[in-house]
């Protein structure tokens, strides 16, 4: 090798290190529940198809050039694992937004942009042979009845600020679901992307006999939050997913999402 050609990949050797280094597999955080159609299987393992949340994950890390290690947290352990630096990213609400260690995109004047954000609904299903007036708003037709959530759910304090009646919380979807076939609960709230994005699940698994009320409880925003650790050490190639996020991602996350739908 010539000596002028040494130079030349001596010189770019730090370079090629450097980006290697800033595209090391991103620890995405999610909780380790079923969560149809966003975030699929249970346990430690990935299921070869994940869910939609899943997916989403994968296709932000990739805007950046880089790939998603999936984690699969419990729920109670997701925020704790985020702000350690444990995971670099996690979804998170903006209950979080005050926890030391976890940050949010911000916009011009330094409050959490919502538009690198993903909406969502809390909707509630309730028993059909309840007979719930499809115009009925659920803040005022829960007045005096029990509501249920899953365990950890971060909208459970928001809840109760309303002066609703919040059930203990089973620990997933299914068990609150069939808590309410029971009649041990009135109702079950539940985040969702797009209003009807549980619809299709639980009509298939409980026949009919479970329905959605037609208006949402609250409506509500999620992030893909990240450790300030790694914010810091990556802050150009995160803000790079965020803002792939606000744009083509958005528009990709809905086709997973009927995808995902579609397949039930």
């Amino acid at each position: 090798m010539k000596f002028g050609t040494l130079l030349i990949v001596i010189a770019i050797a730090p370079v090629f290190g450097f980006a290697k280094a800033a595209c090391e597999p991103i620890r995405v955080g999610y909780l380790d529940q079923d969560r149809p159609p966003y975030w699929l299987g249970t346990g430690k393992v990935v299921p070869p198809r994940p869910g939609a949340g899943a997916e989403l994950v994968r296709r932000f890390a990739a805007s950046a050039g880089c790939e998603a290690s999936l984690k699969r947290v419990p729920v109670l352990r997701i925020k704790p694992a985020l702000a350690s630096g444990e995971v670099d990213f996690a979804p998170m609400d903006s209950s979080a937004e005050a926890t030391p260690g976890i940050v949010f995109p911000r916009d011009k004047s330094n409050k959490i942009d919502s538009a690198r954000s993903i909406p969502v609904y809390i909707v509630v299903f309730v028993l059909r042979a309840d007979h719930v007036p499809q115009d009925a708003e659920p803040r005022q037709y829960f007045q005096g009845r029990a509501i249920g959530v899953t365990l950890g759910s971060s909208y459970r304090n928001r809840i109760q600020q309303v002066g609703l009646k919040v059930d203990g919380g089973a620990l997933d979807i299914a068990s609150n679901l069939e808590k309410l076939r029971l009649h041990r609960i009135d109702g079950f709230a539940v985040s969702v992307v797009s209003p009807n994005d549980m619809d299709s699940y639980v009509a298939t698994k409980y026949k009919g006999t479970i329905v959605r009320m037609r208006k949402p409880l609250f409506a509500d925003r999620l992030w893909l939050a990240t450790s300030q650790r790694y914010y810091t050490e990556h802050r150009d190639q995160v803000e790079k997913m965020w803002m792939w996020l606000a744009s083509s991602g958005q528009r990709e996350f809905s086709t997973l999402l009927k995808d995902y739908s579609d397949g039930q």
